[in-house]
């Protein structure tokens, strides 16, 4: 979670230089090759079964390509600050809904309150954004947007864990992205031709290196493994952590303040999302 909260503001950082599109497919593209390097160093047995195929390209699809276009997209229209609430506090709670409908989780009163209150705390933190930027358009829909990149990784989560159990967290972390990047790649080929690679800076090459490297490997192969061991409801509860440490260094790096508006619905989010986790 300390990785993947300081990779809210560093891939902000990423698309003030080159369109989403783009951040993403460099982020995923050189951190899919560095997995897959580690996968066939590491394992065996690197390439998975022939029925295994089905589920990883589901999960690339929906966990790498979907959730990085989605979030990249955000990123570009709202602050680092408000990507670093909104998706660790909410992919819990989209979690805790599905596992309630579709795979027989209890319906307990505390996370029925949970998600309420995470509803309540998602309602006002929109509203601090509507209140602070006079309703601007821009905002409010990179918002909406990353709610979106936030059912994308509840439901990657979800469909990920079979696999983690089965193959293994390094090789589900390495062919997952992998695909993903594939496709993430054909959707940004239009946009890497007209990027003036010349002319981006040192930092943003330095940036680029640091969110390959921490926040996409080492924290993916992390978050499966936990996954893994413990479950995706258990492991995604951990996430209450990253809006913590995104806010810090995306007031670091940024000089970004979330209001007190914003803070009281975050902090109401990250209620809702431990009432929702409890053991029973």
């Amino acid at each position: 979670m300390v990785f993947w909260g300081s990779a809210f503001p560093t891939s902000k950082m990423l698309v003030l230089e080159v369109s989403p599109e783009v951040g993403a497919v460099l982020r995923f593209g050189f951190g899919s090759l560095l997995m897959m390097a580690i996968l066939f160093r590491r394992s065996a047995n690197p390439i998975p079964p022939r029925a295994d195929w089905g589920r990883l390209a589901a999960v690339a699809l929906v966990g790498v390509t979907g959730f990085n276009t989605l979030f990249f997209r955000g990123l570009s229209l709202a602050p680092a600050s408000d990507a670093g609430m909104i998706i660790p506090a909410m992919a819990p709670v989209f979690t805790a809904i599905a596992g309630m409908l579709f795979f027989g989780e209890g319906v307990r009163l505390p996370r029925v309150a949970g998600l309420v209150l995470s509803f309540g705390g998602a309602i006002l933190f929109f509203w601090g954004v509507i209140s602070h930027t006079g309703g601007q358009a821009g905002r409010v829909w990179g918002d909406v947007v990353l709610l979106g990149a936030a059912v994308c990784w509840s439901a990657a989560s979800i469909l990920s864990r079979p696999l983690s159990v089965r193959i293994g967290a390094v090789p589900t972390a390495a062919w997952t992205i992998f695909l993903g990047s594939v496709a993430l790649l054909l959707l940004s080929s239009p946009k890497l031709a007209g990027v003036p690679w010349a002319v981006l800076t040192g930092r943003f090459w330095f940036v680029l290196a640091y969110v390959v490297v921490f926040p996409t490997v080492i924290a993916y192969f992390l978050w499966m493994e936990g996954i893994r061991t413990i479950g995706s409801g258990p492991t995604t509860s951990f996430m209450f952590l990253a809006p913590i440490f995104a806010l810090v260094t995306a007031a670091a790096l940024l000089g970004e303040r979330p209001t007190a508006l914003q803070g009281a619905g975050g902090a109401l989010m990250l209620l809702g999302v431990w009432l929702i986790n409890r053991p029973g």
